[in-house]
């Protein structure tokens, strides 16, 4: 609650509280009136006091009044209302010399004013003081919930908060990236305030204060039970006050919650990406973008990388993911030992980024990334990433050589061999490949009759468009459905 100040009381009372003569009232807030006649009223003071005196048992002497004035300078008196009358009929020269050299601002109260009518006028103006800072603070509150219900919420709620507590505020998500800044212009201070918090390792219950330049900045956790999901934070050159921080709680509060709602919508919105990976795992390309489509997703792209990633904490591997590319489509998962994978659209973010989430998500995970290929080649290509992620060291994010496009005019047309979904062209390709082109210990590794293997080796050639018995070719196809797990 901020308090009246002397200025504020003397304009309040014109005629009952007069300055002495080349007197400034400030702007001293004061925290009391207190009236004494004791030669030493300061073991009844707390600071911030005027205190109104007769000057009764004033010392008679110059020492005896400095001395005097020293003490309530001690004491922390704000200002000494000096009641002419009764004992004075003037300020006493030596009085007004030693206020002016202890800070003390020394005020007159004429002989036909009350010491009552001031104490009276300072509690009524600090019952209005607190009246209009409870309508303020409702004010305030009522601002902070209608922004976190505007389609703009966390910008909405931030720029509310700045202008009810004069501050700069900005929301920090917990890997210390900047999620908005308000105003737009403390961009620079948000992001090193960002790498600071991280720094700092706070948990759900930390509310600390940091020194930024020649700042203060409050910094709040939004917290999800013992999970922090980020911090809310408002910075300022001037102190930031009790009621400030009450309301910078209410905002964090808000933000919680709203964060809570969007993980919600975010888990929903990841359901349906998981059905359209499904339906790529399988090789329905039409359906999955269909499906994409029904369902308000990224249609998938023609070319995609596919990353998969080993972790004991998948939930929070998929997070990870989905904040390094929101577009991610998230593989379905058919046991809980299943490493996770992804499509996303080429070309991949930036891999440095994804890997300090994926460590911030799971110290041990390990990743490897594909190079883009066709959309059609999904579950072949995870399916080669499998097979090269047990190698891959925990803390480690690799990208792979599988699934890179051969330099060879017939590439496209292996594209066209794996894509192939009506029969088992790879699987066929990679029997004949391996027994050497011989018919029948290729057919009866496969299962089929040897026709069978001819009519599929048949549509191999004319899909790759060269010949799978020259050497070359045949080495050439070989090493790649090597390289990529497929042979």
């Amino acid at each position: 609650m901020s308090l009246p100040t002397i200025a504020q009381l003397c304009r309040a009372l014109p005629t009952d509280l007069v300055p002495a003569p080349g007197v400034e009232p400030g702007r001293t807030e004061v925290s009391a009136v207190h009236v004494s006649e004791l030669v030493d009223p300061t073991p009844y003071l707390s600071g911030g006091e005027l205190l109104l005196t007769t000057g009764l048992t004033l010392p008679d002497n110059d020492l005896g009044l400095r001395r005097y004035v020293g003490r309530l300078r001690e004491a922390g008196v704000a200002a000494v209302g000096m009641g002419l009358g009764p004992h004075l009929d003037s300020l006493p020269p030596i009085l007004v010399a030693a206020c002016a050299d202890n800070d003390i601002t020394l005020l007159v109260v004429p002989p036909d004013s009350a010491f009552l009518t001031i104490s009276k006028e300072y509690w009524a103006a600090r019952s209005r003081s607190s009246h209009q800072e409870l309508t303020d603070a409702i004010t305030a509150h009522g601002q902070l919930v209608s922004a976190i219900l505007s389609p703009d919420p966390v910008g909405a709620t931030l720029r509310a908060l700045s202008s009810a507590v004069g501050a700069w505020t900005a929301l920090v998500d917990d890997t210390g990236l900047v999620v908005q800044v308000y105003p737009s212009g403390r961009a620079h201070d948000a992001i090193d305030l960002g790498a600071r918090i991280l720094e700092q390792e706070l948990d759900a219950r930390s509310i600390v204060t940091l020194p930024l330049r020649d700042e203060s900045v409050v910094v709040l956790p939004l917290a999800h039970g013992e999970r922090v999901s980020g911090h809310l934070t408002l910075g300022s050159s001037d102190a930031i006050g009790p009621n400030a921080r009450r309301l910078a709680i209410t905002a964090a509060s808000l933000l919680s919650m709203e964060s809570v709602q969007r993980h919600r919508a975010d888990a929903a919105d990841r359901a349906r990406r998981e059905s359209v990976a499904t339906l790529l795992d399988l090789g329905m390309l039409e359906p999955a973008r269909r499906l994409a489509a029904r369902s308000r997703v990224g249609s998938p792209s023609d070319t995609v990388v596919v990353l998969a990633v080993r972790s004991s904490r998948p939930a929070d591997v998929v997070e990870a993911v989905m904040r390094w590319c929101p577009s991610a489509l998230p593989g379905a998962r058919e046991r809980a030992e299943d490493d996770a994978w992804f499509a996303c659209p080429a070309p991949a973010p930036d891999l440095d980024r994804l890997a300090q989430l994926l460590q911030r998500a799971d110290p041990q995970s390990a990743a490897v990334l594909s190079p883009p290929s066709a959309v059609e080649t999904v579950h072949d290509v995870r399916v080669g990433l499998a097979h090269r992620l047990p190698g891959v060291e925990a803390g480690q994010v690799e990208r792979s050589a599988h699934g890179r496009r051969l330099d060879s005019p017939w590439t496209d047309g292996l594209d066209r061999v794996l894509a192939y979904r009506r029969a088992d062209l790879v699987g066929a390709l990679v029997a004949y490949l391996r027994h050497r082109g011989q018919w029948d210990p290729a057919s009866r590794e496969l299962g089929v009759h040897r026709n069978t293997l001819r009519h599929r080796m048949g549509r191999v050639t004319e899909l790759l468009g060269a010949d799978i018995d020259d050497p070359d070719v045949a080495s050439q196809v070989w090493l790649h459905l090597r390289s990529t797990g497929r042979a």
